[in-house]
């Protein structure tokens, strides 16, 4: 705008000098001249401002669109974080109807082991009911055939004295008592026998039933596979649809606030590993040296018995103090498998970028320790999903590993943990698109560019 004036004011003054020196003919010509210039001038000058409010409202569009597109990506990932804690709650579902079913089976099992058992003593009841009745049957057959009551008078009768009278009828009552106890007993055995068969068929009943509740729970839980399959699908759409809003899907890259977050934790567990070595290996070298006292008492001790006990005392002493001289282990011990299943994914290039870890395929399957340490941070991270970070002291050197996408996370921020202490269970959370457990090791401190990662091969036998 500045150089407009200038140019018009120029013309201006040779405006004022034509129409002084030559005439109003001239000064006319000159005049359409300029009017021309000017004319020029302004168009020049709106194409210019019409470029400006182009690139202005291009400049705007594009900041539109990336808040746009952020608030898209951040719907998205707030729509993945919903969908990972349905699917942790269907898995959790799914263990809890396969655990039902286990315990339903196992009681299925019992009871027909319970009706077999009562069958087979049905039998024995039986066939000892069916000889009682046949000794039963002759003995009244044979009552009958006698006269009954009768002969037991003719016996009593026959008697030659009363001694003989009261054998006799001490024998006719032993008689009749055995023929009592005969006839309770077959009658309790035939109690029995009902008794049985009506818990026969009870416990068929309660079996038919037990079986029906596994064949509605097997339905149920394919209900559950069902629903834990659509969701996975629906996962698999919105990471598609992640992938095209940030094409930064597969990659584990992390928000600021959750880099910043990992990095104020780390110095603070490097500190707690370091110190948590240091008193493992005071607690080492205290044992060792209460075990070289121990070996010194009984040293002296053996110096006022017999030359002989002094020689074998000083081979036992020789044999004890080289087994008390022992190599100080680290306080971590090496790494272990994080977990079982085979390896789905290696170290290295993947995808046009770097895969800083190892995958290991499997659901639902326990997730441990590499190694002895302390939790560095344990959160839900949009990428990684449910994730734990360890930091590790081991012979003088740091490590930190990460166990990522796992379904839930039994281990708090802060904590000390052994090795093989249980983080969580392998799951599909964050940026996965099928379960599997995302396991990295770094030689030194955590760092967003992943510069310390190694292939975790290096220190765990896949």
């Amino acid at each position: 705008m500045k150089k407009l004036n200038i140019v018009i004011l120029a013309f201006l003054f040779v405006l004022g000098s034509l129409l002084t020196s030559t005439g109003s003919v001239v000064a006319n010509s000159e005049l359409d001249n300029v009017k021309d210039k000017l004319s020029d001038l302004e168009e020049e000058q709106g194409n210019v401002n019409e470029k400006q409010d182009n690139i202005s409202e291009k400049a705007n569009e594009t900041k539109e669109k990336i808040e746009e597109n952020e608030e898209e990506q951040a719907e998205t990932e707030s729509q993945m974080a919903s969908l990972d804690q349905e699917l942790t709650d269907i898995q959790e579902q799914l263990r809890t109807k396969e655990k039902e079913m286990k315990e339903n089976e196992e009681a299925i099992k019992k009871n027909e082991a319970e009706i077999k058992k009562l069958e087979e003593e049905i039998k024995v009841l039986k066939k000892r009911i069916e000889k009682r009745e046949q000794l039963l049957t002759k003995r009244l057959r044979a009552m009958q055939q006698s006269g009954g009551d009768v002969k037991y008078l003719e016996v009593l009768m026959g008697a030659q004295n009363f001694g003989d009278l009261i054998d006799r009828a001490s024998a006719v009552t032993t008689i009749m008592d055995q023929d009592k106890d005969i006839l309770d007993k077959h009658m309790a055995d035939k109690k029995l026998l009902e008794e049985k068969k009506v818990e026969v068929e009870e416990r068929k009943k309660e079996l038919e039933q037990q079986k029906q509740k596994l064949e509605d729970q097997k339905q149920e839980l394919e209900a559950i596979k069902a629903e834990l399959d659509a969701k996975l699908a629906e996962k698999k759409e919105l990471m598609e649809e992640l992938e095209v809003q940030n094409e930064q899907l597969h990659k584990h890259k992390m928000e600021l606030e959750e880099e910043q977050a990992i990095l104020s934790n780390q110095e603070a567990s490097i500190q707690q590993a370091i110190q948590n070595a240091k008193e493992n290996r005071a607690q080492i070298k205290a044992e060792i040296e209460r075990q070289k006292e121990l070996e010194r008492q009984r040293q002296a001790a053996s110096e006022d018995e017999s030359s002989s006990n002094n020689s074998s005392a000083s081979a036992s002493a020789s044999s004890s103090s080289a087994s008390a001289s022992v190599s100080l282990p680290s306080a971590s011990g090496k790494f272990i498998r994080p977990a079982s299943g085979s390896v789905t994914s290696e170290f290295g290039a993947r995808w046009g970028g770097s895969h800083p870890g190892i995958d290991i395929g499997g659901n639902g399957r326990p997730v441990v320790a590499a190694a002895s340490g302390t939790v560095l941070r344990s959160y839900y991270s949009s990428s990684y999903g449910n994730v734990v970070f360890l930091t590790h002291y081991i012979n003088g050197q740091v490590y930190t590993t990460v166990y990522a996408h796992m379904q839930n996370r039994n281990v708090s921020t802060g904590q000390s943990v052994s090795q093989g202490t249980t983080l969580g269970l392998m799951g599909s959370t964050g940026n996965s698109t099928g379960p599997h457990l995302h396991f990295e090791i770094h030689e030194g401190p955590w760092n967003a560019s992943k510069t310390n990662a190694v292939n975790p091969r290096n220190h765990v036998n896949f």
